[in-house]
């Protein structure tokens, strides 16, 4: 014979639930405390703290283990959802006895009772999720990184090689034609010497010639390698011929009260150098603005001109190189470039001891 149906006992079934499901069960008054009227014993495990001391807030209410940043965030979106009539869903933090944080997802809703409004729900333990996550984005960032620092050294090698052969061919055409045209002037001159004297004072006005051009040529070759005004003289000295061998006005305003290190100045000199070229050559502006200066632990240069714009980091292996450049010394480059308004390029570099703007 078939026993009877038996209702479960509702006391005894939220017992089960509570001890049995893998989160938190609760029921809590809608207030500003979330005052528990029944939590599942799971929230031990969460934070360390036994259910009894949230039971009426006991000893503490739950919502002062909400992570500060998060507080106003939960109570925004369960508000939010309960005025809506629906479930709300949400991740925060919660912190625990140890003074540390575990983060939760919990998920429940509103019910009207006889006298109040409850918010029945679960909260679930997700800290291990939540860490792996940081972890895979962690390692996703690094990795960007690397592929970024492997890309910036093929160009720099890419650059690198690319400068060789500019230096081979300037060599071979200029000084070494030069001075190999000097070697031979002199040889000649010298089989001169005895027998027509005049010839040899002529090959030798000859030589003289070409031993000038070609240590012009090498001048101008170790100008164009790391210029010597800039050694002896510094950032603003050396912008300042740029600025004269610039066939449109250039303007340069110094705002640094000291050297800066080799390595910054030497970066922020082929910064303004190139972004200088680059509207001469290609922005047809009535003017270039160059402004060097310390400020907030960095040394910059803004290079301002009110061309054509349309410059972009992206295009041209100039822009891309200096980029490079300057992150070997732990600076950026930004370039702001409207079409038709003109183009700012801002490098940037950190300077221990700079003062603040």
């Amino acid at each position: 014979m078939a026993q009877p149906f038996v209702a479960p006992d509702p006391a005894s079934l939220l017992r089960s639930l509570t001890c049995n499901v893998p989160g938190a069960i609760y029921r809590c008054t809608l207030d500003s405390d979330w005052t528990m009227h029944i939590i599942g014993d799971e929230i031990e495990r969460i934070t360390g703290y036994p259910a009894a001391d949230f039971i009426e807030n006991r000893t503490r209410t739950y919502m002062s283990l909400v992570h500060p940043r998060d507080h106003r965030r939960v109570e925004r979106e369960v508000w939010v959802a309960v005025e809506e009539g629906r479930p709300y869903e949400l991740e925060y933090r919660l912190r625990t006895v140890t003074g540390d944080y575990r983060w939760v997802l919990e998920r429940g809703c509103a019910v009207q009772g006889h006298e109040r409004e409850w918010l029945d729900g679960i909260i679930f333990d997700i800290t291990d999720r939540r860490r792996a996550e940081e972890r895979a984005r962690v390692a996703q960032a690094e990795a960007a990184v690397a592929r970024e620092v492997a890309e910036s050294r093929r160009r720099m090698m890419r650059a690198a090689d690319d400068a060789r052969r500019r230096i081979e061919r300037d060599l071979h055409d200029g000084a070494q034609q030069a001075l190999v045209c000097a070697l031979m002037m002199l040889r000649s001159g010298r089989r001169c010497m005895t027998g027509d004297v005049a010839r040899a004072a002529e090959l030798l006005q000859a030589a003289d010639s070409h031993l000038e051009r070609g240590l012009q040529d090498l001048r101008d070759l170790a100008h164009g390698i790391h210029p010597s005004l800039l050694s002896a003289h510094g950032l603003a000295a050396a912008l300042g011929e740029v600025a004269a061998r610039t066939p449109v006005p250039v303007r340069v305003v110094d705002g640094l009260d000291q050297r800066l290190p080799t390595d910054v100045e030497a970066a922020l000199y082929f910064s303004a150098a190139e972004a200088v070229t680059n509207a001469a050559k290609h922005a047809n502006p009535s003017e270039v603005r160059v402004q060097i200066g310390r400020r907030n632990g960095t040394a910059f240069v803004h290079v301002v001109d009110d061309g054509v714009g349309g410059a972009s980091l992206e295009r041209g292996s100039g822009l891309r190189g200096l980029c490079d450049r300057l992150a070997t010394v732990g600076g950026t480059v930004a370039v702001t470039s409207p079409p038709g308004v003109g183009t700012t390029l801002v490098a940037e570099v950190p300077v221990a001891g700079a003062p603040p703007a």
